[in-house]
């Protein structure tokens, strides 16, 4: 599939145009009948150029004073630099060219050139095609609009509930699934606590024989007669003691260095 090229004029080839349409006006109003396109073209690109340094030289001064556009004062600069005087720029405010002649009446109106045109991205119910062809102060030849929900405010509905009868029940449940939470929370301590009790007490033999004794009392007297059955089902950590190391005059840990200077 070949591309097709596009006939519609860019914007350097509409400003070249116009720079080549005022040179040939002055040429016609100097006397000369015809120009070659060679010298046109010549013409053309000094002038482009003499344009282009001055832009530069007003640029340049307009940044070396920190500023982002120019202002009169650097077209002034400038015309001095290259020894152009104000006064000498007066006689050129009035137009010497005839009316007649700066009319352009063979102009044709440019065709809109659909080769690049692209296809609708969104669907009838989000384009804003229609909400533009609706305003009549908007000029056809604007861009089409975005989607709608780009620059439409689309309306919710709110969902939450207004009832405080329904709102203390939700935060009664909130606060009994935190409590329950908490509680599950307390008991994994526990039982945490409680194996790492076992398990430094089983490093010493002595330990580990006095940790068989105490665990076999609370079985015999935790089941009795009435839960002798199901004594091995019920779990110890919710009813043992655990020893606080924390308050004074309790039992505290064995330091390692206590007991390697014991096994030396």
């Amino acid at each position: 599939m070949s591309a097709v090229a596009s006939t519609s004029p860019t914007v350097h080839q509409f400003a070249r145009a116009g720079i080549q349409r005022s040179i040939a006006l002055v040429l016609s109003h100097d006397g000369f009948q015809s120009a070659s396109p060679e010298a046109l073209e010549s013409f053309t690109e000094l002038v482009e150029q003499y344009m282009s340094s001055i832009i530069q030289e007003v640029k340049t001064l307009a940044i070396s004073s920190r500023r982002e556009a120019p202002i009169p004062s650097d077209f002034e600069s400038m015309l001095k630099r290259h020894n152009i005087a104000l006064s000498s720029l007066k006689p050129h405010v009035k137009n010497r060219l005839c009316t007649q002649d700066t009319i352009n009446r063979s102009f044709e109106a440019v065709t809109v050139d659909e080769t690049f045109t692209s296809l609708p991205l969104l669907g009838a119910e989000l384009s804003g095609q229609a909400d533009k062809e609706s305003k009549p102060f908007i000029p056809a030849s604007f861009p089409g609009f975005p989607s709608t929900h780009t620059y439409r405010f689309t309306p919710q509905e709110d969902r939450r509930t207004r009832d405080s009868k329904q709102i203390r029940e939700d935060a009664a449940k909130s606060a009994q699934l935190g409590e329950d939470a908490l509680r599950r929370l307390v008991r994994a301590s526990k039982m945490r606590k409680q194996k790492e009790v076992k398990s430094l007490v089983e490093r010493d033999s002595q330990g580990k024989e006095r940790f068989r004794l105490w665990e076999s009392t609370m079985k015999r007297f935790m089941g009795g007669d009435r839960f002798r059955e199901h004594a091995d089902k019920v779990d110890i950590a919710d009813h043992s003691m655990l020893v606080n190391a924390d308050v004074k005059f309790s039992r505290r840990e064995v330091s390692r260095l206590g007991k390697k200077s014991s096994a030396l």
